[in-house]
């Protein structure tokens, strides 16, 4: 019932690509097309964590850590924390790091050969997507992504 967007890497941003709204008349905002900060997303983690640890290093340095919210990571050794929590649990959730508010959980989209070419979100308001419920939904947003990804070719 919350928004969904599939997101890929653009120069230091995320960009998402496609969006399904949720029912809901409170919801986010259309999200296509707009460039959001890797280190304040969900989709953005994501990507940042199963980049090479080198090229991860260079992209930080060139776009900085922004804060936006109160909740925005901006210390490197934070955010390096949270990626590693990332790859471990194949998924991650952002509670208003970019605007307050605004809750997600991501997960990783794979290609034929393994590698991350997306990101697979689902964001809504914090009342309505709770950190309990964004924890809770997590299964079925790495269950979603891990479909697209066989229909990619991915055979992990």
């Amino acid at each position: 019932g919350e928004t969904v967007n599939i997101a890929v890497l653009r120069s230091e941003y995320a960009v998402n690509v496609d969006q399904a709204r949720g029912p809901s008349a409170i919801g986010s905002h259309n999200w296509v097309g707009e460039l959001t900060p890797l280190h304040a997303t969900s989709s953005g983690k994501v990507l940042l964590a199963f980049m090479a640890a080198d090229a991860r290093r260079d992209l930080l340095a060139a776009a900085g850590l922004e804060r936006f919210t109160e909740r925005t990571i901006t210390s490197v050794e934070d955010l390096e924390a949270r990626l590693r929590n990332v790859t471990r649990d194949g998924y991650v959730v952002s509670l208003e790091e970019l605007e307050p508010g605004l809750n997600a959980v991501a997960a990783p989209i794979r290609d034929h050969a393994g590698e991350v070419i997306a990101a697979l979100s689902v964001s809504g308001p914090a009342y309505r997507l709770t950190a309990e419920r964004a924890r809770d939904v997590a299964p079925v947003v790495v269950a979603a992504a891990d479909d697209i990804s066989r229909r990619m070719g991915y055979q992990g």
